[in-house]
């Protein structure tokens, strides 16, 4: 089966990511630039450009604003932009005049909350989508800073890092609607592949049922028949030949209630076959548990329990079994033991079909599992754990 991440979900969540790495990388820069004034500051022991700090805090808290739910409104979007416009001019209103070696716009005390406003812009393109909001947030950090620098008689210096961090934002911006585009275009293509996947696993799933029906009645059924002298068959075996035909004709690939009814659909006509043939089983534990089955459940329990015994009379060498039912909460486990031959599973050939489809199949087509535990001369015990619901 392909897993597809939905293409709406797949939007959600790169813009979410986005705008969270933006936002956190926009206070840091305002952080650096906060604390590289403060220290500044305080080593020259002037008061004149603290009200700069302040002017970094609105940023952050307009920042902060954009990225809460209620910041997507055009009223919060337009508050914040007003705010940053004010704070940025006020802040390079002070900066400038006041720090020695700040003589251009392009200072990295400026660079910074530029920087800072850019990204912040694109925790509005979430909403917005598209460059644009990017393209203002960096106008609104870069028109102020150069207006105020030119009136203050410093010199303007084209910013480098704010437009690269602007470009980088709107490329990505980009690049990821690119790519929506793309992926939305090729849906068709990936609707039909997993159309084909569960074509092709319902065909799987037709072929080892088709190949556990012909082993449980077809091959069974020809053992019988080679195994009888020739001349009339005997009136037990016509009507296991009579049963197999019946299941047949209900359907081999889907349970249906008909095959249920023939086949009983319950572990104790299994056992109550089994002894017909001359099998003597014991059975003890929780019977009553596997009455909560589900039916498909059930059914398929008692034909995996069917073969099991099946196995056990024709390959273990004794004609004694023992069945246990043990019942959780969730699940029903139903143990099938004898003393006789034993064998090692990995040594099996692969045409024999009924421990490998005839029951971890059926036990694992319902959510099931098989463990067997077998060697030779010490038995074999195979356990089949199927869950209640």
């Amino acid at each position: 089966m392909s897993l597809v991440f939905p293409n709406a979900l797949a939007a959600t969540t790169t813009n979410l990511g986005l705008a969270k790495g933006s936002f956190w990388f926009g206070l840091v820069c305002l952080g650096s630039a906060f604390t590289g004034l403060l220290l500044i500051l305080a080593d020259r022991g002037t008061w004149r450009g603290w009200p700069a700090l302040a002017a970094l805090l609105v940023i952050a808290a307009a920042g902060l604003v954009v990225r809460l739910p209620a910041g997507r409104r055009p009223a919060a979007v337009a508050a914040a932009a007003v705010a940053s416009f004010a704070a940025i001019c006020f802040y390079a209103a002070i900066v400038l005049p006041n720090l020695r070696g700040i003589d251009s716009s392009d200072s990295v005390f400026l660079s910074l909350p530029k920087i800072a406003i850019v990204v912040f812009g694109v925790i509005v393109a979430r909403t917005y989508p598209g460059v644009t909001p990017v393209v203002v947030a960096w106008l609104i950090g870069e028109v102020p800073v150069a207006a105020t620098s030119v009136v203050t008689g410093h010199g303007f210096a084209f910013d480098v890092p704010a437009f690269s961090c602007m470009a980088a934002m709107v490329l990505i911006i980009a690049l990821l609607r690119v790519s929506r585009v793309r992926t939305r275009a090729s849906e068709p293509l990936i609707s039909l592949a997993s159309r084909e996947d569960r074509a092709a696993a319902q065909v799987a799933r037709a072929e080892q049922m088709s190949s556990v029906m012909v082993h449980d009645t077809i091959l069974n059924e020809l053992a019988v028949v080679g195994a009888v002298a020739p001349g009339v068959l005997g009136d037990r075996a016509r009507d296991q030949i009579r049963r197999s035909l019946a299941v047949r004709r209900a359907g081999s690939i889907v349970v249906s209630d008909a095959a249920t009814a023939l086949l009983a659909g319950d572990v104790a006509t299994a056992v109550d076959d089994a002894r017909a043939d001359g099998l003597q089983v014991t059975v003890t534990g929780d019977v009553a548990a596997l009455r909560t089955l589900h039916a498909e459940t059930s059914t398929a329990l008692a034909l995996a329990v069917r073969q099991c015994l099946a196995n056990v009379a024709a390959h273990s060498g004794t004609d004694t079994a023992e069945l246990t039912v043990i019942a959780t909460d969730t699940d029903v486990c139903v143990l099938v033991a004898d003393s006789g031959v034993g064998f090692v599973e990995a040594e099996m050939h692969v045409d024999r079909l009924g421990l490998r489809h005839s029951v971890r199949g059926r036990i694992a087509d319902v959510g099931g599992t098989v463990q067997v535990w077998s060697a030779p001369g010490a038995g074999t015990a195979v356990s089949m754990l199927v869950p209640r619901a």
